[in-house]
């Protein structure tokens, strides 16, 4: 979004290049670059074979997109017989519940011991404990079966694709890189600058960003604590902006940063 309060006026085509390139910046300009708002090596904790990759590099994606999948046909199977277990541990365990119920009756009418009354306890305590763990396998495997489907987990753009058709994702010891996803939609403006630059300015304050000709609305997002450069020169700013819809703006762009007069 575009706007010239504040005393900021638009500027002319190719402006902000000219500015950047003949130093004829004000006070409170900062010569700086674009980046990603965020940046995120999709992954997955499933092991498995690429099925089939829905995006490619380039795509604009929204959040919860299908990615990629891997074969889930291993999976599927696990999926059945899992549920096939889970019920008829679920029937098992209704049937020694009933048969406790028997037991406290005959054991109420004393026909028969303490020792059976326990046993028949214990019985449908490790019933109990049976289902528990069928419940908790059929639980598991439907998160794996869930996670073989890779979704993007938030709008933006897919910067590069890791994997191919037929090929193996194996997560042993960490897990193995799929895709890069970025958000191009909130982006970050950053420069350096010295303290007396980062004086009296705050986190949320409104900033005007310079960059193809344009100035965009941002906010100050965070600055860095420690010089990145020798001799305390060099303090990271950063600020948050959105890029006209359709700009195709790019990381490692130039731009200025304008701060509000103090």
């Amino acid at each position: 979004m575009r706007r010239e309060s504040r005393g900021w006026k638009s500027l002319p085509a190719l402006v902000v290049c000219g500015l950047l390139l003949s130093g004829s910046l004000m006070a409170r300009d900062l010569e700086g670059s674009s980046d990603w708002g965020k940046r995120v090596v999709v992954s997955t904790s499933v092991s498995g074979m690429v099925a089939k990759v829905h995006a490619s590099a380039g795509d604009e994606v929204e959040r919860g997109a299908l990615l990629l999948a891997l074969d889930s046909r291993g999976n599927q199977a696990r999926l059945v017989a899992a549920q096939a277990r889970k019920e008829a541990t679920r029937q098992l365990n209704e049937e020694t519940r009933r048969e406790l119920d028997r037991t406290l009756e005959l054991y109420d009418r004393t026909l028969i011991s303490e020792h059976e009354r326990k046993l028949a306890e214990i019985a449908l305590a490790e019933s109990d404990a049976a289902l528990h763990e069928a419940e908790a396998k059929l639980v598991s495997i439907r998160l794996q079966q869930e996670y073989s489907r890779v979704k993007a987990p938030f709008a933006g753009l897919v910067l590069a694709v890791h994997v191919q058709p037929g090929q193996a994702v194996i997560n042993r010891n960490e897990a193995a890189p799929l895709v890069t996803l970025v958000d191009n939609k909130q982006m970050l403006a950053q420069a350096l600058t010295d303290t007396a630059g980062l004086k009296g300015v705050k986190r949320g304050d409104p900033v005007q960003i310079g960059v193809r000709g344009k100035w965009l609305d941002g906010k100050v997002s965070g600055w860095g604590y420690e010089p990145i450069q020798a001799g305390g020169k060099g303090y990271r700013l950063e600020a948050e902006f959105n890029p006209d819809p359709g700009m195709g703006l790019r990381a490692g762009e130039p731009l200025v940063i304008r701060l509000p007069d103090e």
